[in-house]
């Protein structure tokens, strides 16, 4: 039998106040609680109450290709109201009262009448930006965290995720989940042509004083990070963002690009047409500079994907050991190890910065609050654009650290 000594690392933890401005998951404009507007509970037979297409919510779900959400309950602006017609809940505005009496508890964004989830205004809002180049494998791996924190994680963990609303997980299921995971059918790049809605998930705690959490996944196409225009559509999800989920591809960089596409016999051509230096600098120039200061302080997790390309460089000597971590799997359990973390942290650093010395440099220049990670989405290399076997490495660890850094799990050295 052995001992082991936890040494916790102090997190700041969020203050629990009584009221939290909200961010909306969907369109990520951010309001006070008293800002929300509601949708009635029903359509009636009077005059401004019909049954309506509401156009702010059929405009938001154009720009993701999606139809439009048919004739709604009309929405109900509380600044038409007296405050006799409404109700607070602990200090936050949580229902209305209309002309006829009725009592409605929807609210919905005042900029694209989404549904706010329950808890909007109660809890702190999460967002995860996932930003990276195109083809580093973004809505792969986005799929791959997913499937993996409602499957597996739970099993070491007492966190359950759970999709906001039917239409959501539908969608996740059939539209990446079962492709990728079922059908082993390797999915397309995120293009700027077509923008993905955000994937919306709440996470809840056995810990019945941890409050409930919705935090908003967004994939954003790797072109649309260089490109202005893009960036300011983007801009206002990466501003309120609670930590950052940076996707760096191996085939992407000059130093060992090609030597990974020969040694693993890979059918496409590499394009260096937005290299990870690229994307860091539009994130500077777009985000961080606007912020004033010059340095983002949201925790930031730098991820190496596609580590199954890199045993073939194993035997080189020159970049990666053949017995390193970056290919073996690790499981936290009950809590986030730091020392594996460490690990892993200096391993993944060591390695970026031995191939792009310069674009390691930046990253620790920019951000104050960053972690290194490996993972494999797939862990298998892809044939064909088809996955022989499913079993991912590592990739729930950079979501993990986030969730310690927020301070919504503890971190001990073992």
């Amino acid at each position: 039998m052995g001992f082991f000594k936890r040494k916790k690392e102090k997190i700041e933890r969020k203050k629990l106040d009584t009221t939290h401005e909200i961010v909306c998951l969907y369109c990520f404009r951010d309001f006070a609680h008293d800002r929300v507007m509601f949708r009635a509970l029903e359509a009636l037979d009077a005059d401004g109450y019909e049954a309506r297409y509401d156009d702010i919510l059929d405009e938001y779900r154009s720009q993701f290709g999606m139809g439009s959400a048919g004739e709604l309950a009309v929405a109900l602006d509380p600044d038409e109201f007296n405050e006799v017609n409404k109700s607070y809940f602990r200090g936050v505005l949580s229902s209305l009262k209309d002309d006829y009496g009725n009592i409605t508890t929807q609210r919905i964004c005042p900029y694209c009448h989404n549904i706010l989830p329950q808890s909007a205004g109660f809890a702190p809002s999460t967002i995860i930006s996932v930003v990276g180049a195109s083809q580093s494998g973004k809505s792969v791996y986005l799929t791959s965290l997913i499937h993996t924190l409602r499957t597996i994680t739970p099993r070491n963990f007492p966190i359950f995720c759970t999709p906001i609303n039917n239409e959501m997980g539908r969608r996740f299921r059939f539209e990446y989940e079962d492709p990728l995971i079922e059908r082993g059918i390797l999915l397309d790049p995120t293009q700027k042509e077509k923008q993905q809605e955000p994937f919306i998930f709440t996470f809840s705690f056995s810990d019945e004083s941890k409050p409930e959490i919705n935090i908003a996944f967004f994939d954003v196409a790797g072109e649309g990070l260089v490109d202005t225009n893009y960036m300011d559509i983007y801009a206002a999800h990466i501003r309120n963002s609670s930590g950052i989920l940076f996707l760096v591809d191996p085939l992407q960089f000059r130093a060992v690009g090609k030597k990974i596409q020969l040694k693993n016999a890979l059918e496409y051509e590499l394009g260096y047409s937005d290299e990870p230096a690229e994307v860091l600098s539009g994130l500077v120039e777009d985000y961080i500079y606007k912020q004033g200061g010059g340095v983002s302080e949201i925790p930031t997790a730098v991820v190496l994907t596609k580590t199954d390309l890199l045993e073939a460089l194993q035997n080189d000597g020159e970049y990666i050991s053949e017995n390193s971590r970056i290919f073996t799997n690790f499981t936290h359990r009950t809590f986030f190890n730091l020392n594996e973390f460490y690990n892993i942290n200096d391993e993944t650093e060591n390695f970026i910065s031995e191939i792009d010395p310069n674009f390691r440099n930046a990253l620790k220049r920019r951000f104050a609050d960053l972690g290194f990670f490996a993972v494999s989405a797939l862990g298998t290399k892809p044939e064909s654009r088809r996955i022989a076997s499913f079993s991912p490495v590592r990739v729930d660890e950079p979501f993990l650290w986030i969730l310690h850094r927020l301070g919504y799990i503890e971190g001990y050295e073992s």
